[in-house]
């Protein structure tokens, strides 16, 4: 590269790569809602929760974890072009948009707890801590609840 084009691309390059490095802009600001999952079927358990975020940046959901179970696995289920419904594993996680809620349930966006252990009993309890990009981890508490009742145990966190 010459010295003119070095003087003009040399910023022009760090001007992007800085761009690119610096990610979002803004600060999330993340309130998490109550969170519910089913009982154990055929070794997984769904969990239901609200994630809203009230920043002015985005942030991403990008795993979760748990000691009472072997895993916790980020799922959306889609329907295909010949209208099944499918399970996709988002091993890159998902973007929780400024000024949006994200609902995360059956049928939908949801959190998989694989091979729960013997105490995820209805009307137990389990912590569960979900880990972002930007923002520090939360530890929430989840209650796990019959499986027909899930659907409605997604709640906003903006209700009190």
């Amino acid at each position: 590269m010459t010295g003119t084009a070095a003087r003009i691309l040399g910023p022009i390059v760090a001007v992007a790569l800085a761009a690119g490095c610096a990610g979002a802009t803004g600060t999330p600001e993340l309130r998490i809602g109550p969170a519910r999952a089913s009982t154990p079927a055929a070794g997984v358990s769904q969990l239901a929760l609200s994630i809203a975020n009230d920043g002015d940046g985005d942030d991403r959901l990008v795993g979760a974890t748990t000691d009472r179970a072997l895993t916790v696995e980020i799922h959306e289920t889609v329907i295909d072009d010949a209208g099944r419904a499918v399970m996709h594993l988002r091993e890159d996680g998902v973007v929780v948009p400024a000024g949006a809620t994200l609902r995360f349930r059956p049928g939908g966006l949801h959190l998989m707890l694989v091979v729960p252990d013997a105490t995820v009993v209805p009307g137990g309890t389990l912590p569960v801590t979900l880990t972002f990009d930007r923002s520090p981890p939360v530890t929430v508490t989840v209650t796990v609840v019959p499986t027909a009742e899930l659907l409605d145990a997604v709640e906003d966190p903006s209700d009190p």
